[in-house]
C-alpha cells in the first residue's frame, strides 16, 4: 500500500467540524464517496464487514453526516439541528466532493448512496451532475409514503400467511397507514411496522453478531458508539430530514432525465424501501448507461447480507463505466 490511504479526519464542512475517512489501496484509482442512511446513522462502524475487497478498486471516503457519529460530537448538535435541513445537506455533498477532487486530484467522484443517502445521492446528481462520474443507488428510495404503504401491505399478508393472528390483529389497529404527517404519533406506528418487517424478514434490523462485530470496530471507537444509544432514530437533531421525506420527497416528480450513468443495486427482499417500486422507477430512468443489479435473498442492506453478489455488481459498475485512474 505504498500509494495507499488510511485517513481518518474532521474537515471544516458548512460552518461545522465533520467526520471523513478515507481508505484505498491506491490513491491513483477511483475515489467513491459513501452517503449513508437514517437520516443520522453512519454505516462506518459495520464498514470493516464488506469494503475491505472495495478497497483495491477504489478509495473510499465515509462521512458522518451532519449531526450523525463523529460529526454529532465534534460539534453542539442542540446548535447543529436547526440546520440540519436537506438544501444544508446537499451543500455539504457539494462541498466535501470539491474537496475530494482537490485531495486527489480528480475531475469527477463516484456518489454511492444507500437508503436516506439515495435520496442525497439522486438530489445531488441532479443539481450537479458535472461533479459526478456515476451514481450507485443501494436501497433506493423513490417516494417515503409509497414505500411504507406498500411495506406495510407486505408485512400484513406476511402475517396472515404465517397464520398469526395476533400480528395481524396488532397491524390492523394501526390502519390508516401511512398517515400524512410527520408528527409523534405516526413515529410509534413507524416503529411497530419496523418491528413486524425485521419479524418476518421484510426489513433491516440489528442481529447480534453484527452490533458484536460493531462493538470491535476498527473505525469506531465504544465511545463514538455511544452516538447510536443517545441519538435515537428519530431525534430532533434529524427532524426537518425526517418531515421532508415523510411530507415533500418524490423522485418520480423530478423528472427521470439523469445526465450521468446511473445504477441501482437492490435485495429482491427489500420491502424497507420496497423492490418493486425501485425497479418500476428505474425503468423509466433516462442516462447515458443504466443498469439494475438484483441481489437475491437481500434485504434493505445488501452489502452485508450477500456480500459476494453485491460485490459482482460494484465491480461490473467499476468495469463497465471505465473509470480510469485520474477520474476523467
Amino acid at each position: 500500500m505504498s500509494n495507499g490511504i488510511d485517513c481518518r479526519e474532521f474537515v471544516t464542512i458548512g460552518g461545522i467540524s465533520q467526520y471523513l475517512h478515507h481508505r484505498g489501496e491506491d490513491m491513483d484509482n477511483p475515489v467513491m464517496l459513501f452517503l449513508h442512511g437514517g437520516p443520522g446513522e453512519p454505516i462506518l462502524p459495520f464498514a470493516q464487514e464488506f469494503q475491505i475487497p472495495w478497497e483495491k478498486h477504489v478509495t473510499i471516503v465515509h462521512w458522518d453526516q451532519r449531526n450523525s457519529g463523529k460529526t454529532y460530537f465534534n460539534n453542539d448538535p442542540k446548535q447543529v439541528a436547526p440546520t440540519v435541513t436537506v438544501d444544508r445537506i446537499v451543500q455539504d455533498t457539494y462541498e466535501i466532493v470539491n474537496y475530494l477532487k482537490e485531495k486527489y486530484h480528480k475531475e469527477k467522484i463516484i456518489i454511492l448512496g444507500h437508503s436516506w443517502g439515495s435520496v442525497l445521492g439522486s438530489l445531488f446528481s441532479k443539481q450537479y451532475p458535472e461533479l459526478v462520474q456515476a451514481y450507485i443507488g443501494v436501497g433506493q428510495v423513490v417516494n417515503m409514503m409509497d414505500n411504507e404503504r406498500v411495506g406495510y401491505e407486505k408485512v400484513l399478508e406476511a402475517a396472515k400467511m404465517a397464520g398469526n393472528d395476533n400480528d395481524y390483529r396488532d397491524l390492523l389497529r394501526l390502519k390508516p397507514y401511512p398517515p400524512p404527517a410527520f408528527d409523534d404519533g405516526m413515529i410509534r406506528n413507524l416503529m411497530k411496522v419496523r418491528k413486524f418487517q425485521r419479524k418476518y424478514r421484510l426489513s433491516a434490523g440489528p442481529t447480534t453478531e453484527l452490533i458484536l462485530n460493531a462493538l470491535g470496530s476498527p473505525f469506531y471507537t465504544l465511545k463514538d458508539m455511544r452516538y447510536f444509544f443517545i441519538s435515537g432514530a428519530f431525534g430532533e437533531g434529524q427532524r426537518p430530514i425526517w418531515e421532508y421525506l415523510w411530507e415533500s420527497f418524490d423522485l418520480s416528480s423530478m423528472g427521470a432525465a439523469f445526465d450521468i450513468p446511473v445504477f441501482y443495486i437492490h435485495g429482491e427482499r427489500d420491502w424497507q424501501t420496497p423492490y418493486p417500486l425501485a425497479q418500476e422507477f428505474f425503468s423509466t430512468i433516462k442516462a447515458p448507461l443504466k443498469l439494475f443489479y438484483s441481489i437475491p435473498e437481500a434485504g434493505h442492506v445488501p452489502m452485508l447480507e450477500r456480500k459476494g453478489k453485491f460485490n459482482e455488481a460494484l465491480f461490473d459498475i467499476l468495469e463497465r463505466t471505465n473509470v480510469t485512474a485520474n477520474g476523467k
